[in-house]
């Protein structure tokens, strides 16, 4: 290995580093938010309107498992491309799952439902074609 890689795989590994206890932080201020809002509507007894726990908490919530999945991808920073690519593709529906819970559909356009419902079918798509791909490599290890 050339000084130069040994160098750059370094400095990669300090990045990953900096970003990973940024995304923890991230993910410690969000829980603390969303048990905040939680608690804070159990004392004004407000869960008659479901939609102020709904509207807020639910994006913390998901925000949270972004966090986590993203989290995931730089702990495995050196594995092989697959995995980290099937990651990034769980990221991405996990967003898009997110959006899609909370948009208002009644007041959506068309076009824009079909362009996310496109979205989603070709996540799925690629997630589904990655595991095929990665089958043999597995039963190999088994």
């Amino acid at each position: 290995m050339k000084l130069n890689d040994k160098i750059l795989h370094k400095a990669e590994d300090i990045i990953y580093l900096i970003l990973s206890i940024l995304v923890l932080l991230f993910i410690v201020y969000e829980i603390v938010d969303l048990v905040y809002i939680f608690f804070s509507e159990v004392i004004e007894v407000s869960f008659l309107q479901y939609e102020s726990i709904s509207k807020i908490g639910v994006p913390i919530f998901f925000n949270i498992i972004i966090a986590l999945e993203i989290l995931e991808t730089f702990k495995g920073h050196h594995n092989d491309i697959i995995r980290r690519v099937r990651i990034i593709i769980l990221i991405a529906l996990t967003a898009v799952a997110r959006k899609i819970i909370t948009m208002d559909i009644k007041h959506s356009e068309y076009h824009l439902l079909i362009g996310i419902s496109i979205l989603v079918l070709a996540l799925c798509l690629g997630y589904f074609f990655l595991n095929k791909i990665d089958k043999p490599e597995t039963k190999l290890k088994q």
